[in-house]
């Protein structure tokens, strides 16, 4: 027989364990995260999902509509590394299985799901140079949630060229 031991004065298992929406939180908390110079926005004008700063910094590059975002991997619920599946398609959370399509956007499950975080997308020098520099910053989030993913820092738009 498996019994649980309760301690007096332990209160409620997640002050042991700690509370994952507490670690979510955290891990989703605009933060000192150092930026990420990714080099000149034509780089990144080729539609695609990009995973070249997935596995140092926890950010994936979407390109796709003439926009670029820069998407934390970071569980939203869980505070989990986020991992993207080749065969689905999609982001998956290694402690709860939820799934993100490559925008982040939430994919099944609940509807009050939280989507991935993005992260400021910073310009060195003019915007309107289809080879500006650009850095990441995940120290600085958005949030479908709250509105924020139509913030102008949330994303790169690319420079059309008129004919």
């Amino acid at each position: 027989m498996i019994g649980l031991l309760v301690l007096p004065g332990c209160g409620d298992l997640s002050d042991v364990w700690g509370n994952p929406q507490d670690r979510a939180k955290k891990g989703l908390s605009d933060s000192d995260a150092d930026p990420i110079e990714i080099g000149p926005a034509s780089k990144w004008a080729e539609p695609g999902l990009y995973m070249d700063f997935a596995k140092t910094h926890g950010v994936a590059l979407k390109s796709e509509h003439g926009m670029l975002v820069a998407l934390l991997l970071i569980g939203p619920e869980t505070g989990a590394e986020v991992r993207y599946d080749r065969l689905a398609n999609l982001f998956r959370d290694t402690q709860s299985d939820e799934t993100f399509t490559t925008d982040g956007v939430k994919w099944g499950g609940d509807n009050d799901r939280p989507s991935l975080a993005r992260c400021r997308i910073r310009h060195l020098g003019p915007i309107d140079d289809p080879d500006v520099g650009l850095i990441v910053d995940p120290g600085k989030l958005f949030r479908q949630e709250d509105q924020q993913w139509s913030k102008a820092a949330s994303n790169h738009l690319f420079v059309v060229a008129e004919d």
